[in-house]
């Protein structure tokens, strides 16, 4: 599938395509066939505009009408060069496009640092220059702050009835972002998952549920959420307590 979106992208942007490269679970070999997203970074000649944002639309309207297995599972940022060399001192407008949300244009600032971070660290090149040639040094701590705040506000981003798997996704990032916070590890949410249910045993229960909803999000018979919502946001509560004593 990888070729496939190269390819896509390619005809799409044509000459104004500086470097794509894989990050995330495809680039750290954790990728989990039947649920893992591909994430990848499109780095182009200059910012893009909604022109170019509508020919993309269609791209990967494209891309999941072939292969429909992989709707809400591609996920791309369609960024300038320029855009990515000064991340850590101004804000860019990119073409996002993310499990949950369309393709759009967006302000990227210091949240984005959550993105370029691993990728640098991690990326694999598909096309072009090395995103380590592209992406300047991010410090350690600059990207464990932008971890701290983003896990911050999960809580206040339910609403009652939050879907079992928006309330999945918030319980394994928080099991993430714990033992990134206190030991600068970037594990897989199982990995993570596994480690916080002996840090917070009494919601092994609540950890394994997450990841049962996660592995069967395509499922019609999810649960409705909002009969969980208070339980998930209790579990974001402990853990946002164990990190302030971090």
């Amino acid at each position: 599938m990888v070729v496939k979106i190269r390819d896509a992208i390619v005809d799409t942007t044509g000459a104004s395509l500086v470097g794509l490269s894989l990050y995330g679970s495809l680039a750290t070999r954790d990728f989990e066939p039947d649920v893992s997203d591909i994430d990848l970074i499109a780095v182009l000649t200059a910012a893009p505009d909604e022109q170019l944002a509508s020919r993309l639309r269609e791209t990967h309207a494209r891309l999941v009408g072939a292969s429909p297995e992989w709707d809400d599972r591609i996920e791309v940022d369609y960024v300038s060069a320029r855009g990515l060399a000064d991340c850590l001192t101004d804000t860019t407008t990119i073409a996002r496009i993310s499990p949950g949300e369309p393709l759009h244009l967006v302000r990227a600032g210091r949240d984005f640092l959550l993105d370029w971070y691993p990728a640098r660290q991690d990326g694999v090149t598909v096309l072009g220059p090395p995103l380590r040639s592209l992406i300047p040094p991010i410090p350690e701590a600059e990207y464990l702050e932008e971890v701290r705040r983003y896990l911050a506000g999960f809580a206040s981003r339910f609403d009652d009835d939050a879907s079992p798997g928006s309330q999945a996704y918030a319980i394994l990032m928080m099991c993430r972002g714990l033992f990134a916070i206190r030991f600068g590890e970037r594990l897989s949410k199982r990995q993570a998952a596994s480690r916080a249910k002996r840090e917070f045993p009494r919601w092994s229960h609540l950890i394994d549920r997450a990841l049962r909803w996660r592995d069967g999000q395509w499922e019609d018979d999810q649960p409705h959420g909002a009969e969980t919502v208070a339980e998930t946001r209790a579990f974001i509560s402990d853990v946002r307590d164990a990190l302030e004593r971090s």
